[in-house]
């Protein structure tokens, strides 16, 4: 059957979409990576260690009140993709204005506690602070909260680029956002700036970013606007669900990071700890480069299932763990045949790798780019609240295993608990993206055979 000429334009929108979407997140890892080797080593050498600890901690305060927007950003986007890929814009609309509505509102109250909070505790004395004036501490505190608090803007006006097919600009522009941040700190940071000045920098340059970042939406989805009018409690209401759901990924990725290292530490000790933390960073470095796939697909997944477009979904699903499989594959030989090397540089020599652990840990990234990327599905779907459960539930027995098998295996034991759980969840998560997406077990499995294309997705 020939295509008609519509349908080559939306297949090539589709696919263009999604190379420019790889694109623009494949630069996160580089914004991390540049604020990880430029960033810190100037902070250490102007500040000290002692001041920078204490900016660190006094950082660390606030990050939580990033998590205050309870997932709605997230599953407002899907909802809002979806609606737009039915046809139902004024619906999107009303998802647009209830969610701003919600989160400023949450932002307003959290910033009130987080002023009286800086304000009226002794912060410096409770945390040791020694390097920086009680003033400086309390109006550092005060301008990073409401730096935090302001962020909760961003995941609600990216969701206004990706809706309407426009997720690769605003990508983009949150990463510009990301590394013109760290050049300006930095930078002040080497003219002799003080901490509160550099949270001042902060507040400051994220509230005007988010200003252009809002117009350009604006202009690139002209239809959305801000407002009350829209804006219901039913669509909030249909919300709570998945958007509390999906906090459990963010508290699953904690657990998982930090209960192993935990278990570690209890059973065999601090050198342990470094040992395994230090290889296990090692090996999941490839996994930034994985999200950056799973990001891509995410919008024209939501899309394409809320225009029950099942044929290009199920493409797209299999295009990105195709991928995301082949590029684990190939990290994970390059990693048994030079990590060794990268690992005695890296640590110079002060850290002893345990080949048997390592080896293991490269498995567990195997594993979980199996599950990983096909998870995308229901999360782009915001049928993620079985996923939620599962996950959170499998890392916290993955930790409950880690002090089992550590105290019989030592480190390898705790890379078997990640293993265990890994292939297991794996098994739940295709399961069920294959059930989302009407597809067959034996199509998908044939399909991560093949060299990975995204130019091969078709309508």
């Amino acid at each position: 059957m020939t295509e008609t000429t519509g349908q080559v334009f939306a297949r090539n929108s589709v696919r263009q979409r999604v190379l420019r979407g790889l694109g623009a997140t494949a630069l996160g890892p580089v914004v991390t990576t540049f604020v990880q080797v430029v960033s810190v080593p100037v902070f250490l050498h102007f500040w000290g260690t002692r001041l920078y600890g204490e900016w660190l901690i006094l950082s660390a305060l606030p990050a939580y009140l990033a998590l205050s927007d309870l997932g709605f950003g997230n599953v407002a986007a899907n909802d809002m993709t979806m609606r737009v890929a039915a046809g139902d814009r004024k619906g999107a609309l009303a998802v647009f204005q209830s969610t701003w509505i919600l989160v400023t509102s949450l932002s307003a109250l959290l910033g009130i506690f987080a002023v009286a909070t800086a304000l009226l505790l002794p912060l410096h004395r409770w945390l040791s602070i020694s390097s920086m004036s009680s003033h400086d501490v309390r109006m550092t505190v005060v301008l990073l909260s409401m730096y935090a608090l302001m962020s909760l803007q961003g995941p609600i006006i990216l969701a206004g680029f990706r809706c309407d097919g426009h997720f690769p600009a605003g990508a983009l522009l949150t990463n510009i956002i990301r590394i013109i941040e760290a050049l300006v700190a930095t930078a002040a940071v080497f003219l002799h700036a003080r901490p509160v000045h550099v949270a001042a920098l902060y507040l400051g340059m994220r509230t005007l970013s988010l200003l252009v970042f809002a117009a350009v939406m604006l202009s690139m989805t002209p239809w959305i606007r801000y407002g009350v009018r829209q804006a219901t409690s039913s669509c909030i209401r249909a919300l709570m669900r998945p958007a509390f759901a999906f906090m459990a990924f963010p508290a699953g990725n904690a657990l998982s990071i930090q209960g192993i290292v935990l278990a570690v530490g209890i059973v065999l000790g601090p050198i342990a700890v470094a040992t395994f933390s230090t290889m296990r960073t090692l090996t999941r470095f490839v996994i930034q480069v994985m999200d950056s796939i799973k990001n891509s697909v995410w919008p024209e997944l939501s899309a394409a299932y809320g225009a029950q477009d099942w044929r290009l979904a199920r493409k797209l699903h299999r295009h990105a763990c195709q991928a995301s499989l082949w590029l684990a594959a190939l990290s994970v030989a390059g990693l048994f045949v030079f990590g060794p090397r990268i690992y005695a540089i890296w640590t110079h020599g002060r850290v002893t790798m345990d080949p048997t652990t390592f080896h293991l840990l490269l498995l567990v990234m195997l594993a979980n780019s199996f599950w990983s990327t096909s998870s995308v599905v229901a999360l782009a779907t915001n049928r993620h609240q079985r996923l939620a459960a599962v996950y959170i539930c499998a890392t916290a027995a993955s930790v409950a295993l880690a002090f089992v098998l550590t105290r019989s295996f030592q480190l390898p034991g705790a890379a078997v608990s990640l293993l265990v759980v890994d292939f297991a969840t794996g098994w739940f998560v295709i399961r069920e993206s294959l059930g989302l997406l009407q597809d067959s077990f034996g199509g998908f499995a044939r399909s991560l055979v093949n060299l990975p294309s995204f130019a091969a997705i078709r309508y």
